[in-house]
């Protein structure tokens, strides 16, 4: 039987801000790696000392205020341009795998073959491949469905 969904705005920006929370930690971790580098080899004047904690406070700002800002900028400027998106999508779980479905075409995947699962609060990402994600809304996934994917996660 197959399952009726959209995904909304909200759910595209939050599937997105977490498909991206491993490439924002390397960036954090390198810059703040770079931070503690400075001092040493500009010697310990307080100058430098001074510098490096202005720098640190701006990056944690950026980090906390303006990156999430962005994100949500760019993200639903992407979901308001690509009408796909908008669409009604249709899942089928199958015994092995599931279907997902659209006006535009079919995906058909087995639960053995995915690369990863991310099990969210309102929202399953299935990822076929290590970049591409589908979003299957939770409250379409009956508690069997649901344990699958837990138990790929």
């Amino acid at each position: 039987m197959s399952k009726a969904y959209h995904i909304s705005e909200d759910q595209f920006v939050r599937a997105n801000w977490h498909a991206q929370r491993g490439r924002r930690g390397v960036l954090v971790l390198a810059l703040y790696a770079v931070l503690a580098l400075f001092p040493p080899a500009m010697g310990f004047a307080s100058a430098a000392i001074t510098a490096t904690v202005v720098v640190a406070v701006l990056l944690a700002v950026f980090w906390q205020i303006v990156l999430p800002g962005i994100h949500r900028w760019r993200y639903r400027r992407l979901y308001r341009q690509n009408p796909l998106l908008h669409k009604e999508h249709r899942l089928n779980i199958l015994p092995t795998g599931f279907v997902l479905s659209s006006d535009n075409g079919e995906s058909r995947y087995q639960l053995a073959e995915l690369k990863k699962v991310a099990v969210l609060e309102d929202m399953v990402l299935v990822y076929p491949t290590t970049t591409l994600f589908h979003i299957i809304p939770v409250d379409l996934l009956d508690d069997f469905a649901l344990a699958q994917f837990r138990g790929l996660a």
